[in-house]
């Protein structure tokens, strides 16, 4: 398991730290800066799918000996939920599990949850969550070992808009750091559905702007707006530009066959 093996949580910290001095970021906390940076290194495409399985996907097409690179997130989720599928498919962009299974060819490692590791790693940094969730924990006068499920609810929803992710990455981060058991995951799961009542109360007491809030700055006009732009300035090849629009159902179009590689 990735949790226990410290030589991939250390070559991930060494690849985020590398990236963030090379790419200018000085924020410990990313939050949705990452959607930011993650404009930085390809074409970002936000679409409304009904469809609520499907976060958001990286596609790759080799073109002129180089490749082209595009992630596409979708804007139905909320925006702790985008910035997750921001930061995960960042991590297929740079391609952070080429790098650790380079370095630690030893092991057979899963590029899923190494892409998954370094999201966590980069959203959700130890020092600032365990610091976080001790504040807290003293704010609530916790004591120990047992937690009742309405102070975990608080304990998640302030973690969740502190971080601006989603209540599964944070109770994951509670696993991965040692503070519940890997086997008790769906219990907290569970219990935190069960509470979506407190949990939605909690957002307006508390104030918590980060979390719920579908992004409207991003819709199907803008989706149309990239292609065009990538059209006028001959970015993609016309076969590539009307398979996008085929894609995103801005245009009906016959087009040949084309590979894509999906991420994520």
């Amino acid at each position: 398991m990735i949790g226990r093996n410290e030589q991939v949580v250390a070559l991930i910290h060494e690849f985020i730290a590398y990236k963030k001095e090379k790419n200018g970021i000085i924020n410990e906390v990313i939050r949705d800066d990452v959607f930011d940076i993650l404009k930085e290194e390809c074409v970002v495409l936000y679409y409304a799918l009904d469809d609520s399985r499907v976060e958001g996907c990286h596609m790759i097409k080799p073109m002129q000996g180089k490749v082209e690179q595009f992630v596409f997130i979708n804007t139905t989720k909320a925006v702790q939920e985008q910035t997750w599928t921001a930061a995960h498919e960042l991590g297929h962009v740079w391609q952070v599990d080429h790098y650790v299974k380079e370095k630690l060819n030893q092991y057979d490692l899963d590029s899923e949850q190494l892409v998954n590791r370094f999201a966590a790693e980069l959203l959700l940094p130890q020092n600032i969550f365990e610091m976080e969730l001790k504040d807290k924990l003293k704010e609530f006068g916790y004591v120990g070992p047992v937690m009742s499920a309405e102070m975990m609810v608080c304990l998640v929803t302030y973690l969740m808009n502190y971080f601006c992710t989603p209540y599964k990455a944070v109770i994951r981060r509670f696993i991965e750091l040692d503070y519940i058991r890997e086997n008790t995951e769906q219990h907290f799961l569970s219990g935190f559905e069960k509470e979506r009542d407190l949990y939605k109360r909690l957002i307006i007491e508390n104030q918590y702007t980060r979390l719920e809030m579908v992004n409207k700055a991003y819709s199907m006009r803008n989706v149309e707006k990239d292609i065009n732009i990538l059209e006028k300035n001959e970015v993609y090849s016309k076969k590539k530009i009307a398979r996008l629009r085929e894609l995103f159902h801005l245009e009906h179009t016959e087009v040949g066959k084309e590979s894509y590689n999906f991420g994520g």
